[in-house]
């Protein structure tokens, strides 16, 4: 028994120390540690959302954990966004309930403050959700606004953690 435990325990060891400064975030290498998310900008017809998206954002960031959030003048790394379109098409049609995509559309960037460059940017990245038009349609569409958010979010998250520069 003594003769398996040995040998196992040493490629446990030799395995983790192999894994000890691994990281899963490309920001772990780049010298990132903390982003500014300011209130993004809204050019679409709906009023009010990019509160919402913004709150989304800074969310997704905290518990990520990756990055902290930080204000604008303490960040490594500053996103920018503008909603530039919210559009409501017909996704299918079954008898007496109509479904409907909801898409946001927006433009977003990433900057580096230390070196005054842009990181990466995305035009008309999309988020979508899909709703009934049956029963409390406006409530509906609100779930639909905010599944396209997290898919957005969810994006943008990945993109400025994986280095999307």
């Amino acid at each position: 028994m003594k003769r398996f435990l040995l040998p196992g325990a040493a490629l446990f060891l030799f395995w983790s120390a192999g894994c000890a400064y691994y990281s899963t975030s490309a920001t772990g290498g780049s010298g990132f540690r903390s982003v500014a998310i300011p209130l993004m900008e809204n050019e679409s017809l709906e009023p009010e959302i990019q509160q919402a998206l913004t709150d989304s954002l800074i969310q997704a960031f905290l518990q990520d954990a990756a990055l902290r959030v930080a204000d604008e003048d303490r960040a490594d790394i500053v996103l920018r966004g503008t909603i530039v379109e919210v559009r409501d098409d017909p996704f299918t049609y079954r008898g007496q309930e109509d479904q409907f995509q909801i898409s946001v559309f927006m433009d977003v960037s990433c900057y580096d403050v230390k070196n005054k460059k842009l990181l990466w940017e995305e035009k008309r990245l999309k988020g979508y959700g899909i709703y009934s038009a049956a029963g409390q349609r406006e409530e509906a569409r609100l779930e639909g606004l905010g599944a396209a958010f997290e898919i957005l979010t969810r994006d943008i998250v990945d993109r400025t953690q994986v280095g999307g520069w």
